[in-house]
């Protein structure tokens, strides 16, 4: 270590790894939604094909890709609770938001889905060629499904903010986009029951809207993930408070060459900050560690922070 440099970070082991207790709660409603799914799929596919409907047959597949993310998101909790190791100093955050990009697509995907099976329903429909009456059994099921999977969401949602886990908020946005799916079923099934033969076509019709919210809520949650595996840089309000808080450190004459970037639920800062050159090498690390800390407490979740001390040239400007 030479005298005008100095390098900090906070310990992996105690920063990157997921809290047991907060992993097993991630673990616990993973595994309630992929029951709660099985059961969907079941329910729905009966339902759809005994009660005719297209839209719950449609809305049993959007359950069905609910139900496969949901082991995805298991596998990314696994690694999650890991800490860093030789292979990966970072950690295994990138695995998160890897899994959330491949989830958005998978939600993009359903919602196509549903959007292809609605337009053919609603082409025949427009030659003449109503679809079936639906049955009161696709009505109730579909009830059934818009309570479960809306409080399924409220519960995923409430334990990935516990958690900060970007993984389990997009699986309870997949939870959300399946309630949506339903509230189609319902309003198609109940109009067509309600209208008649002639409005059938409502079954499709409403399965087509929500395809279009499904698609939305899959583009919103891949794209915020693809930003970050591109190592986007932090947002400029974050950024502010981040320079705010090294430019308050007592010692500190400026700094340039910031750097940031998301791991997951964690992020990543570099910096270089300007010191007095004559101070000792031991006042350096001391000032370097307070601006650690700082960076910290601004941000909340940087388990990664590099700070690089160099001497101050009152000729050069100031970097603040």
């Amino acid at each position: 270590m030479t005298p005008d440099t100095y390098s900090s970070s906070l310990p992996v082991h105690d920063a990157e790894v997921l809290p047991e207790q907060l992993f097993s709660s991630g673990i616990r409603v993973t595994i309630i939604g992929i029951i709660i799914n099985a059961l969907l799929i079941v329910g729905k596919l009966y339902a759809g094909i005994a009660g005719s409907s297209r839209a719950l047959i449609a809305d049993a597949i959007h359950s069905g890709s609910d139900f496969m993310t949901d082991f995805g998101v298991l596998i990314g909790l696994r690694f999650l609770v890991k800490p860093a190791d030789s292979n990966h100093p970072y950690g295994h955050g990138r695995l998160e938001t890897s899994l959330s990009f491949i989830m958005g697509l998978v939600i993009i995907l359903t919602g196509l889905g549903i959007m292809k099976n609605a337009s053919q329903s609603i082409f025949l429909a427009a030659r003449g060629i109503q679809p079936k009456m639906p049955g009161v059994i696709a009505l109730i099921m579909g009830f059934a499904s818009i309570v479960s999977k809306e409080a399924l969401y409220h519960y995923t949602i409430a334990v990935a903010r516990k958690t900060g886990s970007s993984t389990l908020a997009a699986n309870a946005w997949h939870h959300r986009s399946d309630a949506f799916s339903s509230v189609a079923t319902v309003l198609g099934v109940g109009g067509a029951l309600v209208l008649g033969e002639r409005w059938t076509v409502l079954d499709p019709i409403a399965a087509a809207f929500v395809s279009i919210l499904v698609i939305i809520i899959g583009v919103d949650i891949g794209w915020k993930a693809f930003r970050e595996l591109s190592d986007e840089a932090l947002s400029s309000d974050r950024e502010r408070r981040l320079k705010s808080a090294i430019t308050a450190v007592k010692g500190i004459k400026g700094f340039h060459k910031v750097r940031t970037r998301s791991l997951g639920r964690y992020v990543t800062v570099d910096v270089h900050i300007l010191v007095d050159p004559e101070i000792s090498v031991r006042l350096s690390h001391d000032i370097a560690t307070e601006a650690e800390n700082a960076i910290r407490t601004a941000l909340g979740n940087a388990a990664f922070i590099m700070v690089h001390i160099e001497p101050y040239d009152s000729a050069q400007h100031d970097s603040v």
